[in-house]
């Protein structure tokens, strides 16, 4: 890590003097509309996961356990669970 101080430009200051001043006026962004684009966020990260997995893969403990934060967190995870239910047994041949 860098020991050089942080710095910005004039242009940048008065940019986040202007927001800053834009937020003490209108209150800023309200909570729920944050928490929403969150699970937004993590909706969009773990279906991407789950597109990007193969089976066998390192990566399944990780999906799992963001899949319980985003359950946990009240996002539907049943479509990513299907796909990776789906791509886990396509991965292993069945008996006819």
């Amino acid at each position: 890590m860098s020991n050089k101080p942080f710095t910005v430009t004039r242009a940048e200051a008065r940019e986040l003097r202007r927001r800053s001043e834009r937020v003490s006026r209108t209150g800023g962004i309200p909570h729920a509309e944050i928490v929403a684009e969150m699970r937004r966020d993590m909706d969009r990260e773990l279906r991407a996961m789950v597109r990007a997995y193969r089976h066998p893969g390192r990566k399944l403990t990780e999906i799992m356990e963001c899949m319980a934060i985003a359950r946990a967190e009240g996002i539907d995870i049943s479509e990513a669970w299907s796909s990776l239910l789906d791509k886990i047994a396509a991965a292993h041949p069945r008996a006819a």
